[in-house]
């Protein structure tokens, strides 16, 4: 997958950085993960995703690390 597929194609686009923290907060009072908004480099739209130090998955070989609290 190129970074582009994993980091746009086929989440939800957000026009605002707010309307992304919303749906961010309404994931997480319905049990979710912690998640956040962030600005897309490749569609200049808003995506959430999760926290550092919190991803379910490895991207492109980078071992996963634990975030110091």
């Amino acid at each position: 997958m190129t970074e582009e597929e994993v980091s746009c194609l086929g989440k939800t686009r957000f026009y605002t950085r707010r309307a992304a923290k919303r749906r961010a907060n309404e994931i997480r009072r319905n049990g979710g993960d912690a998640m956040r908004p962030y600005a897309c480099e490749f569609c200049s739209l808003h995506h959430i995703g999760h926290r550092p130090g919190h991803a379910t998955y490895m991207r492109r070989g980078i071992p996963f690390q634990e975030t110091p609290r």
